[in-house]
């Protein structure tokens, strides 16, 4: 039976990308294929996180969302919900009225 590699493992390189942290670990910053909206996705393989990660990350994606959304939205809100891929951390950015 063969494995299924997980998507956010491999993060193909076809949205655009905004960021790569390697310190304090690894995650990256970048829109999400399906919405089109930023998220951050941890690095590592795994659902559980701390709340110091889940703040660091949440820091590194307001600033992305200041610059993506300015001028278009007012608020928007960090949407922890892993609908399509349950088993790697990841959440987004979305405007308010998403």
């Amino acid at each position: 039976m063969a494995v299924r590699l997980c998507d956010l493992c491999q993060l193909a390189r076809y949205t655009q990308w905004y960021a790569e942290f390697h310190y304090p670990f690894r995650f990256t910053i970048l829109d999400c294929d399906a919405c089109d909206v930023p998220m951050a996705v941890l690095g590592e393989h795994r659902v559980e996180v701390t709340p110091e990660e889940v703040a660091y990350m949440e820091k590194a994606l307001d600033l992305v969302a200041e610059q993506k959304f300015r001028g278009k939205f007012a608020k928007w809100i960090f949407d922890h919900k892993m609908r399509q891929i349950p088993d790697h951390y990841h959440f987004h950015v979305r405007p308010l009225l998403w």
